[in-house]
């Protein structure tokens, strides 16, 4: 008896888990769309040069122009621009 007692502890924890998660990717989601949102309504009226990942997971970083406002990635910049950056200049 008391090994499916345990068992049912065990299901529930999982099962309480899951419900976290799902709630989190959920938020996660709302986030996401409230910035892009807050993102495609700027102006982008500075810009500069930030070293960012590739991908979200990535341990790769690569270089864009980002908004000063909002964040978001506005652009490539060309290899002169990168050296300038580079050089501090």
């Amino acid at each position: 008896m008391l090994l499916r007692g345990a068992k049912e502890v065990a299901k529930f924890l999982f099962m309480a888990k899951f419900k976290k998660v799902s709630s989190l990717l959920e938020k996660k989601r709302i986030i996401s769309k409230e910035i892009e949102d807050l993102q495609n309504e700027c102006t982008h009226s500075g810009k500069s040069i930030k070293s960012i990942k590739e991908h979200e997971v990535s341990s790769t970083f690569i270089f864009r122009w980002i908004c000063n406002n909002c964040e978001k990635m506005i652009g490539i910049p060309n290899e002169q621009e990168i050296k300038k950056y580079l050089n501090g200049s």
